[in-house]
């Protein structure tokens, strides 16, 4: 029965991912430094950090195992790969 929670979990997961994805540029320009959760193809919290949007959901008791969360990097930070 586990097995089949995560497979569904990681199955909405990626539907967030993807849409998150298609999105980004829109995302970037109206979310530029803050951490975003996708549920549901939707962006459900905004807030100024990952500890900020995990604690979040602690208190609300909720599964973040299908939510996308991602930081979106300012746009005069440049990554070095």
């Amino acid at each position: 029965m586990e097995k089949e929670i995560l497979l569904k979990n990681l199955k909405i997961f990626e539907e967030n991912a993807r849409w998150f994805s298609r999105n980004y540029s829109e995302i970037v320009e109206k979310y530029e430094g803050k951490t975003v959760a996708v549920k549901d193809q939707k962006i459900v919290m905004v807030k100024a950090s990952l500890d900020e949007v995990l604690k979040e959901f602690e208190l609300r008791k909720e599964d973040v195992g299908s939510i996308y969360i991602a930081t979106i990097p300012e746009k005069a930070i440049a990554f070095i790969l």
